[in-house]
């Protein structure tokens, strides 16, 4: 299992009025995204929804790990 945590640059970050974005990739696969928003509608629903698939992604290391998958962090 190859796992890439990405975020912006700092010239991105400045293109972006210094919002940051977090992006997980497994395997090549996007498996986690979220990103800054407003401060005043920071909310789970819109800004932060990816929370809801973090029991997936535990159970995806789970499976992994009984299955004796080298953990490959990039």
């Amino acid at each position: 299992m190859k796992v890439e945590m990405i975020s912006r640059d700092e010239s991105e970050l400045e293109d972006f009025d210094y919002r940051d974005e977090v992006v997980i990739k497994v395997d090549g696969k996007t498996v986690f995204q979220a990103a800054d928003g407003e401060p005043e509608d920071g909310n789970l629903s819109r800004d932060f929804s990816a929370i809801y698939g973090i029991v997936d992604l535990m159970k995806m290391a789970y499976d992994a790990g009984k299955k004796d998958e080298e953990f490959e962090q990039v």
